[in-house]
């Protein structure tokens, strides 16, 4: 059965022209460490980690191994010894992304037993990843390669494996109203759509920048009621 990732991977997109304003100075503060991480032998970590500011910066359009190489002060050919071209820069960006977000999925599992209750910590960790990286989310689910990249795929499927896990878990436990499928469907659909609209500063609320966990407390509710059995 193909996972909810594979499913619904292209269903997402984003201009690309959109930009993720942040001060000036957090770019060179990381291409300064980034630097010295080079000189210590490390180019690759240090292209990622100042491609991922440079994302954040300036969007993907702004994006570049040129001004990376020139950024980090290295020879113009010195990043494509390590990335072939800009998808597979982009590509490495969303790998470890994907990641990073099952790290915010499972991170706060242990401390609940109950499956209902791991279900909605895990969709506060997706709205924690998205607002703490905006153009990173956007980046890992609105841009396509222009070749098949087996790793990326590869990365988004372990990522959604432990919602998947949640989910089969609520559905052991005779929680569900609906089959795994038609559940994970309709609660991740609610949750990413709520990400895109934090990041987008579309959210009309009381508190102009809501937190995760405050989000989740307003919509689980409304979620469980479409997939949970009362």
């Amino acid at each position: 059965m193909y996972s909810l990732y594979t499913l619904m991977y292209t269903t997402f997109t984003f201009d690309v022209n959109s930009v993720y304003s942040e001060p000036m100075n957090k770019l060179q503060s990381t291409m300064a460490t980034a630097r010295k991480a080079y000189h210590h032998g490390d180019l690759r970590e240090s292209l990622l980690e100042a491609a991922e500011t440079m994302l954040e910066e300036e969007g993907p359009t702004g994006l570049s191994l040129r001004k990376l190489g020139r950024e980090l002060g290295v020879t113009p050919g010195a990043p494509y010894r390590h990335f072939e071209d800009k998808d597979a820069l982009l590509a490495a960006l969303a790998i470890e992304g994907y990641r990073r977000l099952r790290a915010e999925l499972v991170r706060d599992l242990g401390s609940v037993d109950d499956a209902e209750q791991r279900l909605k910590l895990a969709g506060t960790g997706y709205l924690r990843f998205a607002t703490s990286h905006p153009e990173l989310f956007r980046l890992m689910f609105g841009w396509m390669p222009s070749r098949d990249i087996p790793e990326l795929c590869e990365a988004g499927d372990a990522a959604f494996a432990a919602f998947d896990r949640i989910l089969q878990d609520c559905a052991d436990e005779g929680l569900l109203s609906r089959g795994v499928r038609e559940a994970g469907l309709l609660a991740w659909s609610a949750v990413h759509g709520a990400a895109f609209l934090l990041i987008d500063e579309r959210l009309e609320l009381d508190d102009p920048k809501p937190s995760a966990e405050c989000i989740l407390d307003l919509m689980h509710d409304s979620i469980w009621s479409g997939i949970g059995r009362r």
